[in-house]
């Protein structure tokens, strides 16, 4: 009995040490009027280039998914589809996955608002979003706040650079009661056609719940096995519904 219940203590400090202390990262705030649009697009290409080395881990038609654990401490996915369709159907259609105005999205286990758009701008192309993620205990709720950069280098490209934003002119969002916030790392949503009638979207993203998990726990239970899967449904459905609506 003595040697079980010190096995199972030894279990359960490390199960703890695993899910909560093992390599925690802790980020600096970011502030909304500082981040750099030029500098965030230069890391986020260079991030989606050295992303196509990575190998594959799961493939559908016209879509493949692949991870790194560089050059972030967490796990970085990546998503590829090439889909026929029009370039501005895909371009809409990633648009409105990311902007859609005030009380954008409103959901039983989800919630999505607008906090911030560029003053002066008709058309937005720089806004603060956030995502809230409803769940009962013990899964809890998340909360993510991004600014997102959107930008038309030429006509046959279009891309949304996007990160965590903590403060607007030093002012810290209000917080979301019971949730986790989550941090997102410098991202890039990219659409380009390659061809007429053919377009590839892709996108690089990395994403950390801020220390409320382990670096062990975020790599390879939360990255690898939930927020990979979950990009390679979302490729999914969106290459089907831009080919359902290119047919």
């Amino acid at each position: 009995m003595r040697t079980a219940a010190i096995v199972l203590g030894a279990v359960v400090l490390f199960a703890i040490y695993f899910i909560f202390l093992a390599g925690g990262v802790d980020y600096p705030d970011v502030e909304v009027r500082d981040l750099n649009k030029d500098e965030l697009f230069r890391l986020t290409e260079k991030l989606l280039e050295e992303s196509e080395a990575w190998p594959s881990q799961l493939e559908a038609e016209g879509v493949t998914v692949a991870s790194s654990l560089e050059p972030y401490p967490v796990r970085t996915v990546r998503y590829s589809v090439d889909v026929e369709t029009d370039l501005e159907r895909a371009v809409e259609w990633v648009r409105n996955e990311n902007y859609s105005g005030k009380e954008r999205r409103h959901k039983k286990d989800k919630y999505e608002d607008t906090l911030y758009e560029k003053d002066g701008s008709t058309r937005p192309d720089e806004w603060v979003r956030r995502s809230v993620h409803l769940a009962p205990p013990p899964g809890g709720n998340r909360d993510a706040v991004v600014l997102y950069f959107e930008d038309r280098p030429d006509p046959k490209t279009y891309r949304i650079a996007f990160q965590s934003v903590e403060t607007l002119d030093g002012k810290p969002w209000p917080e979301v009661e019971d949730a986790v916030r989550f941090k997102v790392l410098p991202s890039l949503y990219k659409v380009e056609e390659i061809a007429p009638g053919k377009v590839r979207i892709r996108k690089v993203e990395a994403v950390d719940p801020r220390g409320a998990m382990s670096k062990l726990m975020n790599n390879y239970v939360i990255s690898f096995f939930f927020f990979r899967n979950y990009m390679f449904e979302q490729a999914q459905d969106m290459r089907a519904g831009l080919a359902a609506a290119g047919s």
